[in-house]
């Protein structure tokens, strides 16, 4: 439903979070102080999913001022130091492998450089129009006043944290209430990341990169083995940088370029455009058709994409006819007679991260992703920060010589790919997804239905999503029985799984004080307005 507003909307995956957005809107600040805003406080009360030493993020956002999209990269880089023959990677002979001790995943190893505190900083200071320290002041109140844990958090520290609790102590410890599990609705305070916070308000990102704390980062981390440098950290920059777009179906879809994600849901929607989306209203029949796209299309992802500043990829060429219609003939094959694919780059099904988008009345619209990694990242904690620190190596592939292989300041692939849609010179949607690599399928997927066949909002978060890279089985979210038998009935293999996913968004109408909120009831989101 289409709501008018006179200051703006924030649509989170978490309330309390959603409420640090509104506050700042309310104190005179724009949709990018919103955004900030509201990250810092998701880095609070999501913990699991992002926080101040989270690995990374990135941002796609309508600037009314200059009437044209932005984007933001801060996702992080390698220790100097790191290489392609860190760690030890066995595979199995079809295709996946595992690392010895999880070692890339887990601990001081798996710590790179921090990207999340310099870009929400950077954002701020580009695009915003409130001082640090006034955005950051409802992430500080939550971490020293409280918060209501998330059922996400709750099922996460279980998963996560207490099966490590011996190895990683401390991290269990800070998200413990009176020494046990949390449940949800449980208040829980954090009073060093509070101190933490207040000590980068005060002092800016140097305090993260330059300061004390950065020397307590850098002793944590080599303490457990790890290969972060104080140099390291005083050389992170995140970047303003192009955003790439294509057309489909009457709208221009915008999204960071490499090494996020958007590249390859960019080549989905142009060679889905190829394609008569059924209107039949039987899933079965689009996810068909998307299964069938997104195989390919993986296969140029985990094959050829890289940090562009290493890797030679040519996104231009990526998105252009010539390789669009060669993917589309597969495309056509596929859907007589599915194949089974191959497996090039297994999921490490490593997923902590979050999505947010804001809107003011003036006609900015923000569209931010940021992440831990897996959830809590490598679970080692900075004693005396309140910090749990992120683990971007975990994102590269452990084997030598790939595009995404380990590399001295080095960006490893994500999937991070907050989207923006324009309709003429006016944006019309925010959207974005937390979820691992099923970010993609669920972004076209969405994309897709929303845009292609005009359905709703709520039809973006109420159907049963599917996911697929370069091989079967199709998964399907549990629940979705009926779907999966159409699909084995098609030629697909099929498996279930755990729902996942947790879609953000705004969609803007006719003026830009229109505005209508999306929150997947996967997560506990809101959505707020005034």
């Amino acid at each position: 439903m289409t709501t008018r507003v006179t200051l703006g909307m924030v649509a989170t995956p978490h309330r309390t979070a959603s409420d640090a957005g509104m506050e700042i809107l309310r104190s005179g600040g724009n949709a990018f102080d919103a955004a900030v805003a509201a990250a810092f406080a998701l880095g609070v009360v999501t913990p699991a999913s992002t926080g101040l030493a989270g690995y990374g993020g990135c941002l796609i956002a309508w600037l009314a001022g200059r009437d044209e999209p932005v984007a933001v990269d801060f996702t992080s880089r390698a220790p100097a130091a790191a290489h392609d023959t860190m760690f030890l990677a066995d595979e199995d002979g079809r295709g996946g492998f595992s690392v010895r001790g999880a070692a890339n995943a887990f601990g001081g190893l798996a710590v790179d450089i921090p990207g999340v505190a310099a870009g929400l900083a950077l954002v701020l200071r580009r695009f915003g129009t409130l001082p640090l320290e006034t955005v950051m002041r409802p992430a500080i109140a939550s971490a020293r006043q409280g918060f209501p844990v998330d059922t996400w958090t709750v099922q996460k520290i279980a998963e996560t944290l207490q099966p490590h609790a011996e190895r990683y102590p401390e991290a269990f410890r800070l998200f413990s209430v009176r020494g046990r599990p949390p449940r949800p609705g449980d208040m829980m305070t954090n009073p060093d990341l509070a101190r933490t916070l207040e000590a980068v308000a005060r002092n800016g990102a140097r305090e993260f990169y330059q300061g004390e704390l950065a020397r307590a980062i850098v002793h944590a981390v080599r303490a457990d083995g790890g290969i972060l440098t104080l140099e390291d950290l005083a050389s992170y920059t995140p970047q303003e940088t192009a955003p790439l777009s294509v057309s489909f179906r009457g709208h221009t879809v915008w999204t960071p370029p490499l090494p996020a994600g958007g590249l390859t849901v960019l080549q989905m929607l142009r060679v889905l455009e190829g394609f008569t989306l059924p209107h039949s209203g039987d899933d079965a029949d689009l996810i068909h058709l998307l299964v069938e796209v997104a195989k390919p299309c993986w296969r140029e992802r985990l094959t050829k994409c890289g940090d562009p500043e290493v890797v030679i990829i040519d996104s231009a060429a990526e998105l252009g006819d010539g390789r669009v219609e060669t993917l589309r003939g597969e495309v056509s094959h596929g859907l007589k007679a599915p194949r089974p694919g191959e497996v090039i780059a297994p999921d490490p099904l490593l997923t902590g991260t979050v999505h947010l988008c804001t809107a003011d009345h003036k006609g900015n619209v923000v569209s931010l992703t940021t992440t831990m990694g897996g959830s809590f990242g490598s679970l080692l904690a900075v004693p005396e920060t309140g910090l749990v620190l992120g683990h971007g190596i975990s994102r590269f592939d452990p084997r030598p010589q790939r595009p995404n292989s380990i590399g001295p300041r080095k960006r490893p692939m994500h999937n991070m790919s907050p989207m923006l849609v324009t309709r003429g010179r006016r944006p019309v949607l925010a959207l974005g997804v937390a979820g691992g690599r099923t970010i993609l399928s669920t972004l076209v997927y969405s994309l897709a239905r929303l845009i292609g066949l005009g359905h709703p909002p709520d039809a973006a978060i109420s159907t049963t999503r599917f996911h697929i890279e370069t091989a079967e089985p199709v998964l399907i979210e549990e629940g979705g029985d009926a779907l999966a038998a159409e699909l084995t009935r098609r030629g697909h293999v099929v498996a279930l799984r755990p729902r996942f996913g947790s879609l953000q968004g705004i969609a803007v109408g006719d003026t830009p004080d229109a505005m209508s909120g999306i929150a997947d009831p996967r997560r506990d989101g809101a959505v707020r307005w005034a």
